[in-house]
């Protein structure tokens, strides 16, 4: 059975409203309209991670802090990559209003494969994951 963890509701992923504005504004200049435009409204997110080789979910949390959503929602917005076939680490499953948005499935374990992959219309679509995305994540597994 997973262990659940406590949300994200915590300071350390809030944002001072100036750099949340700039993030914005980033993103949006170079992100992946798509990803972004599916995942738009979100209001909360479940976070998985399995155990190492398999899709069982080891980890579990959940949050419906905006802040964190969003900037989940910046990193997954990258630039289009290949659909690698190194297995993942994990999954995010995004809400809004209780029903499911999107399913992203995540690798941030091996460097050399690091991505998020997800459905958008009927096409699978791979983002590369940024080392900060990689360090976001590794960081939630640890707690």
């Amino acid at each position: 059975m997973p262990r659940k963890k406590n949300t994200l509701n915590s300071s350390r992923f809030q944002l001072p409203g100036a750099l949340v504005v700039l993030v914005s504004l980033a993103s949006a200049c170079g992100g992946n309209q798509d990803v972004s435009g599916k995942l738009r409204g979100s209001d909360s997110l479940v976070i998985n991670f399995y155990a190492p080789g398999s899709e069982t979910v080891t980890e579990s949390m959940t949050t419906t802090e905006e802040a964190a959503i969003r900037r989940l929602t910046e990193f997954i917005s990258a630039k289009e990559t290949e659909v690698f076939k190194c297995g993942y680490d994990g999954n995010l499953l995004f809400f809004e209003k209780g029903k499911p948005v999107s399913d992203v499935s995540f690798k941030f374990s091996d460097e050399s494969c690091r991505h998020f992959v997800m459905d958008i219309k009927g096409q699978l679509v791979a983002t590369k994951m940024s080392n900060q995305a990689a360090d976001f994540l590794a960081d939630l597994k640890t707690r």
